[in-house]
């Protein structure tokens, strides 16, 4: 890569963070950022003489650098709540798209219509967390179910609530595939906390987070080429840091361990490896949401009617 063409690629970027809310700009200059990388990582891969392999090396560390410090200037696309919301429409989950998060700017919560019926849920988790597995483990199934029936919304929020190295990756893989394929981001979720109990002290290096993510069939070179640069590890410490500052949730204190579980607005504090508590929880948190609409919407006579379940899965409910 010559002086100019580097030049070019600073000014480039430096471009991006003032339109970082044109999500399909930004995606053609990421695709091309990455053939340019790719572009230096064959060239110092050749049996080039020593000076232009060390000039190659130096290259390539600068563009990791230069990729960090991305990071910590925009978040992930799908991601402006420093959360991504996960809906359904009886038989596919998908995400809300939504524009990264600018440099120095503050997350927008997330508009949710409880008059709906559709319940918001919400999960702070840190994939280091025994207890975030154990609530998982749990629940999983039926949270997927509410979820992809429409029952429900789900928005995942990545934290590393103690700078630990393996959550700061494993978080920023969550982002990584918010970014690239957020539609999978239900999937990703569940194996990074599936594979929690059998953890080592370290944790995945990047090449098993790697097979970890393609495993559960995400496998495109946006989405690797985002987890083997560590693109959004900062950002991740930067959205734990604002989790433990405040959180958009009426009586809910700084988010400081995990999980830590909405549902309406409302702390889930009981069993967390009880499906059953929890499914108890969500269907008296419904009551109430029906409840309320129903008495804003009285002189209307609008009440909102609760959706069909499963027997395996009731909840929500009505009465």
């Amino acid at each position: 890569m010559s002086y100019a063409t580097s030049k070019k690629h600073e000014r480039a970027r430096k471009e991006r963070r003032a339109i970082a809310r044109e999500q399909e700009k930004i995606d053609r200059r990421r695709r091309a950022a990455r053939k340019r990388r790719n572009r230096v990582l064959l060239a110092v891969g050749l049996p080039l003489a020593g000076i232009a392999t060390a000039t190659g090396v130096v290259l390539v560390m600068q563009s990791r650098a230069r990729a960090a410090e991305l990071a910590a200037e925009v978040g992930p696309h799908n991601m402006l709540s420093d959360g991504i919301v996960l809906s359904g429409d009886g038989t596919t989950m998908t995400a809300l798209r939504t524009s990264a998060l600018d440099a120095g700017a503050e997350p927008e919560d997330t508009v949710v219509d409880r008059a709906s019926g559709v319940l918001d849920i919400v999960m702070y988790t840190d994939y280091r967390s025994d207890d975030a597995a154990t609530f998982w483990t749990a629940s999983s199934s039926n949270l997927e179910s509410w979820v992809t029936a429409g029952q429900a919304t789900l928005e995942v929020h990545p934290l590393a609530l103690d700078g630990d190295d393996y959550a700061l990756r494993a978080a920023g893989a969550l982002a990584c595939v918010a970014d690239s394929a957020p539609d999978s981001a239900f999937v990703v979720h569940s194996a990074l906390l599936t594979a929690q109990p059998d953890l080592t002290e370290s944790g995945l290096d990047t090449s098993g987070i790697e097979a970890l993510v393609s495993g559960v069939g995400v496998d495109s070179t946006e989405v690797t080429a985002c987890l083997e640069d560590g693109d959004y590890t900062d950002w991740v410490a930067e959205a734990t840091a604002r989790a433990a500052q405040s959180v958009p949730f009426e009586g809910i204190g700084p988010v400081t361990t995990s999980p830590v579980i909405l549902v309406a607005g409302q702390q889930y504090t009981g069993d967390l490896s009880d499906a059953d508590a929890f499914t108890s929880f969500v269907s008296d948190v419904y009551d109430q949401v029906v409840a309320e609409a129903a008495t804003d919407t009285s002189t209307s006579g609008a009440t909102p009617e609760p959706s069909t379940t499963t027997e395996a899965t009731e909840a929500p409910t009505e009465g």
